[in-house]
């Protein structure tokens, strides 16, 4: 039967030559590639099928980071195929997205991200490639800034802040509550708590994103140079208090009425040097943030 010891051996060594192949190919157009390990999925998405809602939600997020980098307004158009390696406390995910460009007529361009994400309690998400493709198989290759993060770097592992109070959100000089009008313009915020939300609520019964109602949103910076108070929305280094209301049988006649505020704190990251972007957010559903 063999050593079980040489096994497993065997069958990591199987994987790390299998993830530097990945790695080769700079992680997206993997097709090719023969004996994936059980901890690497990837599938491609029909033109009649519909992806999974984490993997809308991070190729959705990728195309913000570009756009918040580079002053553009990709929007999502559609997903071509995804792979996720996945091993305990972290998982690294390639999304190939399609994405619309309002300003160039609507052109459709093929759009590459990569994200990884760790953590249990508090979950961290930092996406370190977010790009419009480079060109064609084999021409692409991870750079040193394109390199995800690994179990040896240093990442932050503060827990997140509690709700701070209405009366914080006084503090002029470190708090901006947004307008409504600045939520509906910055679908961004409303992806960030959809992010956090999904994460956290994995075990709700047709879980549906669209029932979400976002009641209210503050904003903190600790960078006190920020002169005009809705810049505080594309500080780097910000924490958004988000409340809202899940409500699943929302409908037009009954609206959202009965439904206590539920709170979502998200914490984001964004590094002036490599433009990586990281989101950290309770990883698990926390009762104790709902207001009664």
């Amino acid at each position: 039967m063999g050593d079980p010891t040489e096994k497993m051996l065997e069958g990591y060594k199987r994987e790390d030559e299998f993830m530097e192949k990945v790695s080769q190919c700079g992680g997206f157009d993997i097709e090719h590639l023969r004996g994936r390990p059980a901890c690497f999925w990837a599938a491609e998405i029909a033109e009649d099928e519909t992806a999974p809602k984490d993997i809308v939600l991070y190729a959705r997020f990728g195309i913000h980071k570009y756009n918040m980098i580079e002053g553009t307004n990709l929007q999502l158009h559609g997903i071509e195929k995804y792979n996720v390696y996945r091993k305990v406390p972290y998982s690294i995910h390639h999304v190939t997205a399609v994405a619309k460009d309002p300003s160039a007529g609507g052109s459709l361009v093929t759009f590459q991200t990569s994200f990884y994400e760790e953590g249990f309690g508090v979950k961290r998400l930092s996406c370190f490639i977010a790009r419009p493709k480079l060109g064609p198989h084999g021409n692409i290759t991870l750079d040193e800034d394109d390199s995800p993060l690994t179990e040896s770097e240093p990442t932050d592992k503060s827990s997140l802040p509690e709700w701070p109070g209405e009366n914080a959100f006084e503090d002029k000089k470190h708090y901006y509550v947004v307008k409504k009008s600045e939520v509906r313009k910055n679908d961004w915020i409303r992806l960030y708590l959809e992010l956090a939300f999904y994460t956290a609520n994995l075990a709700l019964p047709n879980l549906d994103l669209s029932k979400l109602v976002i009641t209210k949103v503050a904003v903190y910076s600790s960078d006190e140079s920020i002169v005009v108070p809705n810049e505080r929305l594309t500080a780097r280094n910000a924490i958004f208090y988000i409340k809202y209301k899940y409500c699943p049988h929302k409908s037009k006649a009954r609206g959202c009425k009965r439904i206590r505020d539920r709170i979502a704190i998200i914490r984001r990251k964004l590094d002036k040097f490599s433009g990586d972007i990281t989101l950290t957010f309770e990883g698990t559903c926390e009762w104790r943030r709902t207001f009664l």
